[in-house]
């Protein structure tokens, strides 16, 4: 796909945000807002933070997660992730998602609704995605996925099988079967997560 292509839909998804918000402050009685927040941790050591935040209103729901991390292996890294996701109506409008390295973007991805398809755009190579996207992972936190079969990864675009193994018990499989990632529920709201790796688990836990 050509730049430009590309610059107009990066265009049109800013635009979109613009009318999300106006729209949101012209009915602000419908709003309804939501916060969480989980520790991070592995092997036993506190990793950081991530914060979430999730806006509906008159069907649109909007999400904000941001994931504050230290990493120490030879040098000491602060990594950060800030992802802005928004659907309508059931169906996903925009994603972005961008990763910080030291304070310096290291990755930017897009994923925008066009009208039959989405377009990924990650650092600058683009996709297209031939599917209707309902359900996502920035959902996962206050939207119990009880009748979700696929979740779609905003950072990749991939679309992962996800179903439940006990009562708001949820595992995520990749193409091989595999479970990837754990998710634990209560009360609607995700409570604990596990993502499984061969070196070391990753969790993150409700903390308020």
């Amino acid at each position: 796909m050509n730049k430009t292509k590309i610059f107009l839909s990066l265009v049109l998804a800013l635009l979109f945000n613009t009318l999300v918000a106006v729209k949101a402050s012209n009915k602000s009685e419908n709003i309804t807002e939501k916060s969480i927040k989980y520790n991070i941790s592995a092997l036993g050591m506190n990793l950081g933070q991530f914060t979430v935040k999730q806006k509906s209103n008159n069907g649109i729901i909007s999400i904000e997660g941001i994931t504050d991390i230290k990493v120490k292996l030879l040098l000491t890294y602060q990594v950060k992730y800030i992802q802005e996701t928004t659907h309508q109506n059931g169906r996903l409008r925009q994603s972005h998602l961008q990763t910080k390295k030291n304070g310096e973007t290291y990755s930017d991805t897009w994923l925008i609704a066009q009208k039959d398809d989405y377009l990924l755009i990650k650092d600058g190579d683009s996709t297209l995605i031939n599917d209707d996207i309902t359900y996502t992972g920035s959902l996962l936190y206050f939207n119990e996925p009880i009748h979700s079969s696929y979740l779609y990864k905003e950072k990749s675009g991939e679309k992962r099988r996800i179903k439940s193994t006990d009562d708001h018990t949820y595992v995520l499989l990749n193409d091989k079967g595999q479970v990837t990632h754990e998710y634990t529920y209560k009360n609607g709201i995700l409570a604990q997560a596990k993502i499984k790796f061969s070196i070391a688990d990753i969790r993150l836990d409700f903390i308020q």
